[in-house]
């Protein structure tokens, strides 16, 4: 029995051991110039979605992109094609999708300034319009006294 274990332990076990790393390998492709393309790609893409400001409008997908590039990195490390290309396509597309969500809400943003600036610019020509009418009712007033005054002057005449 001690002998079978021997045997498994310094003859079996190793050749299994090798056989399994050789499957591996060959199991291991390749990364193709089409799929650093596609890890270049998901680059470009983090780096736009961080123009826009992706860290303060969507963080969230910004940080997945950022994370699934690190995975196609390792993958890349490995070999392991598989991995590497649906790593890079997903962080391509996070990072599309956090651009995205930072120009929107940058827009909305914007949008809520200026709709800020013109209900102001709407109250300051309402409060000019109460202005002119006042004036223009004190000056009313003032023609009115000036005429009656003039009659009076008249009538002294």
């Amino acid at each position: 029995m001690a002998a079978k274990k021997f045997i498994f332990l310094r003859v079996a076990f190793p050749l299994l051991l090798f056989m399994s790393f050789c499957s591996g390998l060959a199991g291991a492709q390749d990364i193709t110039p089409a799929l650093q393309q596609e890890f270049a790609d998901a680059k470009v893409a983090i780096e736009a979605a961080q123009k826009a400001q992706a860290e303060k409008f969507s963080p969230e997908p910004l940080k997945k992109a950022q994370d699934l590039l690190i995975t196609a990195d390792n993958a890349k490390a490995f070999k392991d094609s598989v991995k590497f290309a649906q790593a890079s396509r997903l962080a391509r597309a996070y990072a599309e999708l956090a651009k995205a969500i930072a120009e929107l809400k940058s827009e909305e943003e914007k949008l809520a300034a200026t709709q800020e600036e013109l209900q102001k610019a709407k109250d300051e020509i309402e409060r000019l319009k109460k202005v002119i009418v006042r004036g223009h009712t004190d000056l009313r007033l003032q023609i009115e006294t000036t005429n009656a005054s003039i009659l009076n002057l008249k009538s002294k005449l």
